[in-house]
């Protein structure tokens, strides 16, 4: 009871229900294709049956090689006014031996030929959220040229090689 003995009527309000946004047309339809795999080519190559028997190794291979280039070669990527800026090495302990890793790794894939490394770049480092490379987006899409072929394959003997 209020002041004077009324009643106070409180009004409620309806808040609008909480609904998640899952993005546009276009987002769903991709989602839907690739599941998470979708945001990296390598992993759209996986979810579409093109990385063989192997596939699982095959991903996890190239996207750790893709973390250890971008930490090791990147340049000051995403970033936030409200955070630090840091450069592109790692500050841990573990840096020194990831960055030797890494350039072991390069020079493995350079001693392979020059069609190999940018082959395994177009899957592996280079940056390919949505769509690409061209190669790889046809394969997906079942109207490939023969030389797409050549590129996938290519880029999997690189994978290969390198995931024993």
């Amino acid at each position: 009871m209020a002041k004077g003995g009324t009643k106070r009527k409180q009004r409620k309000v309806r808040m609008p229900e909480d609904r998640r946004d899952a993005g546009t047309d276009a987002a769903q339809a991709k989602r839907a294709q690739f599941g998470t795999d979708g945001c990296d080519a390598i992993g759209r190559a996986y979810r579409a049956g093109l990385l063989g028997e192997d596939g699982q190794r095959l991903l996890q291979t190239g996207r750790s090689i893709n973390r250890a280039y971008w930490a090791a070669y990147g340049q000051y990527g995403l970033s936030c006014t409200l955070g630090v800026r840091t450069g592109p090495a790692n500050d841990d302990d573990n840096g020194l031996a990831r960055e030797k890793w890494l350039n072991a790794t390069i020079r493995e894939i350079d001693g392979m030929g020059r069609g190999h490394r940018k082959a395994f770049d177009s899957l592996c480092i280079d940056f390919h959220p949505d769509y690409g490379p061209d190669w790889l987006d046809r394969l997906i899409a079942k109207e490939p040229r023969q030389p797409d072929w050549s590129q996938l394959v290519k880029a999997l003997e690189v994978l290969d090689e390198l995931s024993d």
